[in-house]
């Protein structure tokens, strides 16, 4: 689980440790995003969805550790959840096919029905290592970005996310925008800290730009050799992102 660090007030901390995997080897670092596109994110919000999630593909792909090891995973929860990429991928393939104006805002918020594609892409999609052969993957990022209350029940496939004992999720962030966030479900989904912040063009923008810094952190940390897992210490969420403690 992700440790909070100290802070002398309720307000952002100045850093946010997230438990990275660090090892040796090369290994694939997977980073999956779940995406509100319901039909409250018509308009403004889908479209700064569309620029931030742009701005997170070029920064990836000047990043020469990053666009190695990350393979990517998107779901999408808006009328039906979906995964738009073909399960997780490799960030090259990513960065070449996967088209932003595929996200079109329409329907509900069906968050229960992201969280269960995102089990079966683990089952399915993570490597293990094999006893004495091959290491497997890192323990993936999850980041989820919603604008309103989930409208189906997303309880039970949380806790299966929460209690797996294999393919384990460590980090499943969660980050509200706009007025309708309810932000006791969000502190409940995640599994690590909770952020908030404006539904407008400038907030999607910096919170894509610390995605991308989380994940270039990440990759470097899990490209290093020594072996053994510790902490590692993602950038602190810039101003507009708020800290929910």
């Amino acid at each position: 689980m992700s440790e909070r660090v100290k802070s002398d007030s309720e307000t952002t901390p100045e850093i946010v440790e997230m438990k990275v995997a660090v090892g040796e080897g090369e290994r694939r670092l997977p980073v999956y995003l779940l995406l509100d596109t319901s039909g409250s994110m018509a308009g403004a919000p889908i479209q700064a969805l569309r620029l931030g999630v742009e701005q997170f593909k070029k920064e990836i792909e000047s990043d020469p550790f990053a666009k190695e090891s990350v393979y990517m995973g998107v779901i999408t929860f808006g009328g039906e959840a979906e995964f738009v990429t073909k399960g997780l991928i490799p960030f090259d393939e990513f960065y070449s096919e996967f088209r932003t104006d595929s996200l079109v805002a329409d329907g509900q918020t069906p968050l229960g029905q992201s969280l269960w594609l995102l089990v079966e892409s683990l089952d399915k999609d993570i490597k293990s290592s094999v006893k004495g052969g091959e290491k497997g993957d890192w323990k993936p990022l999850v980041f989820i970005l919603t604008d309103g209350e989930p409208t189906d029940e997303w309880q039970e496939p949380q806790q299966v996310i929460l209690n797996r004992t294999s393919k384990k999720v460590i980090n499943m962030i969660t980050v509200g925008c706009g007025p309708r966030i309810n932000e006791q479900n969000l502190k409940d989904i995640a599994i690590g800290p909770t952020f908030k912040m404006d539904n407008d063009d400038a907030s999607f923008k910096r919170f894509f730009q610390w995605v991308s810094q989380s994940v270039r952190v990440a990759s470097k940390a899990v490209s290093q050799f020594g072996g053994g897992d510790k902490p590692a210490n993602l950038p602190p969420p810039p101003d507009g992102i708020q800290y929910i403690p």
